[in-house]
């Protein structure tokens, strides 16, 4: 992740920063979807709440995850051929496959536990798509210069990720970032997150929240820039309280209002 990449371009480094960012983003958003639909199939009158987390997380997947992996596996149609291009061509288009097939299956389950092994299958995709393409494909694409990834990347869907998932039942399990502490709050450790895209993953696990949800944010120093970003991005959105503070670990409540 912190590899240099010599982009063909200033253009290109710059939407190279931009793609993995909205990765890292896509990355907490899958999360906290995830966590939701487990919590929610989890709860003895769970079946209507797990069809509504099913639908935020077929939403999800369809408006940013299938495009954006659509999206790299096309890019390469038009890349200057080379041993590396001509591998990663193959496992952009396997990745693009695999996750857009995980949608589907997801879409058309109907009982709660189907749909909780059906969205770990998404998740599994799709984790495998966002760090191979963090690592791997984008750097590839933005040096060559037959490529612009400025165009071949997806418009930004203007759907909030946070405002899909309505479920009404309380996060009761672990979540994809970590194990579980407060009660109601599925825990996100920032110590395991890379630094590159700690605050991309955070937001993005943020955004995944449906009004009076909220995570466990746990950390090794006091976050306050990363707060100061969120009232930035999102003001007044989230209600935060230190659980613990320091002078080892940090434990924050995060609750989207």
């Amino acid at each position: 992740m912190n590899n240099l990449v010599l982009a063909s371009t200033s253009a290109e480094a710059a939407s190279l920063e931009e793609a993995r960012t909205r990765l890292a983003e896509a990355a907490g958003t899958l999360g906290t979807l995830c966590n939701n639909l487990v919590a929610a199939a989890g709860n003895p009158a769970g079946h209507e709440l797990a069809q509504a987390d099913q639908g935020a997380l077929v939403d999800f997947a369809e408006q940013q995850l299938v495009p954006m992996a659509a999206a790299l596996a096309g890019a390469f149609a038009g890349a200057t051929p080379s041993p590396s291009v001509n591998l990663l061509a193959t496992v952009a288009a396997g990745h693009n496959e695999r996750v857009s097939a995980t949608t589907k299956a997801l879409e058309v389950q109907e009982l709660p536990l189907q749909m909780v092994l059906a969205g770990g299958r998404l998740l599994e995709a799709a984790t495998a798509f966002i760090a191979e393409a963090t690592e791997l494909i984008l750097p590839e694409l933005a040096r060559n210069a037959a490529v612009s990834l400025a165009d071949s990347l997806p418009t930004r869907s203007t759907t909030e990720a946070g405002t899909v998932g309505q479920s009404q039942a309380p996060a009761s399990g672990g979540c994809a970032c970590g194990g579980h502490d407060e009660p109601g709050l599925a825990e996100l450790d920032t110590r395991v997150i890379p630094h590159a895209i700690r605050h991309s993953t955070i937001f993005g696990a943020l955004e995944g929240l449906a009004a009076g949800k909220g995570i466990l944010l746990i950390a090794n120093h006091k976050p306050l820039p990363l707060l100061t970003q969120l009232e930035q991005r999102s003001p007044g959105k989230f209600a935060v309280e230190f659980l613990e503070d320091g002078p080892e670990l940090w434990k924050l409540s995060m609750v989207r209002n």
